[in-house]
């Protein structure tokens, strides 16, 4: 019998470069609403307005995903009413979906972060504690051969993809800001540098000349990242627990083990409202 596939959306940021965004947009009332007081996966998009969140469950279903688990913000009504729609259970009635909330500690305001969240998924869930599961950004949409790539990987090996940063489609200021990926000669993660200058930039390229980067799309096993999780220091500057640095500090810990996928393809980012028109020409050209 072969494996289960997990699949973790990380949907409980607290969105605030999109409501940031709002304000000078002219936009339809409804999704300025959603936009404003829900997580970007809940934002209508497409012919018949599902949420961004529905293209993620098609996704797992074309890739043959058993369970998903959707790590939400505290209040989470907004993905409750999506998975209680008659809808939506009769056409993935093959996955069982898992709401997740991530909790804020008492001294905070916002979430302690990225790692944060998939270390409450895990020590709420046995099964993410125990087996491998991909885990994704809520607000991106990858596509259906990078994610049948990293599920079809040995069930211990982690890996993540690092797309070309020439294939993506978004402004150089943005594409400046993603974290750059330097591999050794056999495609395994020596350093995720975050923010990197031009000098460090042209130091990682891989053994075809390409800068790879991250867009958060992970494979990882329960049990070997589980305590670097736990382990993982809050960013001085960002005051938040990265998923990045847990997976850096696993790295620099064992060499030679955390696989790098290149693909070269675009893929959809939800950073900003302005963001809608790429978004319905890529579902336009995929769904």
């Amino acid at each position: 019998m072969s494996n289960p596939r997990f699949l973790v959306i990380m949907a409980g940021g607290a969105s605030s470069r999109m409501k940031k965004s709002l304000v000078h947009e002219d936009l339809n009332e409804n999704i300025r609403q959603i936009a404003q007081t829900h997580h970007k996966s809940l934002i209508p998009l497409g012919e018949g307005n599902p949420p961004l969140l529905y293209y993620h469950f098609r996704r797992a279903q074309q890739v043959g995903v058993n369970s998903i688990f959707i790590i939400t913000p505290e209040e989470h009504d907004g993905f409750q009413i999506f998975l209680k729609n008659p809808k939506i259970q009769e056409e993935f009635n093959a996955i069982t979906a898992h709401l997740i909330p991530q909790i804020i500690p008492n001294h905070r305001s916002k979430p302690l972060g990225t790692a944060d969240a998939v270390l409450q998924a895990i020590e709420k869930e046995e099964r993410l504690k125990t087996n491998a599961f991909v885990v994704i950004n809520g607000d991106n949409l990858y596509s259906k051969e990078g994610l049948l790539e990293l599920f079809s990987l040995p069930e211990k090996q982690q890996a993540m993809i690092g797309y070309n940063r020439n294939g993506l489609k978004f402004d150089s200021e943005r594409i400046q800001k993603f974290a750059v990926l330097k591999t050794n000669n056999e495609k395994y993660l020596s350093f995720i540098i975050e923010k990197p200058d031009a000098e460090e930039v042209q130091k990682s390229k891989d053994i075809h000349g390409k800068i790879r980067v991250s867009m958060n799309i992970f494979k990882l096993y329960g049990p070997q990242i589980h305590p670097y999780l736990r382990a993982c220091p809050v960013h001085p500057l960002r005051k938040e627990k990265e998923l990045p640095t847990a997976i850096q500090k696993y790295t620099l810990k064992n060499p030679n083990s955390f696989l790098v996928l290149p693909r070269d393809e675009h893929v959809p980012d939800l950073t900003s409202i302005t963001d809608l028109n790429q978004w319905q020409i890529e579902l336009e050209k995929d769904f």
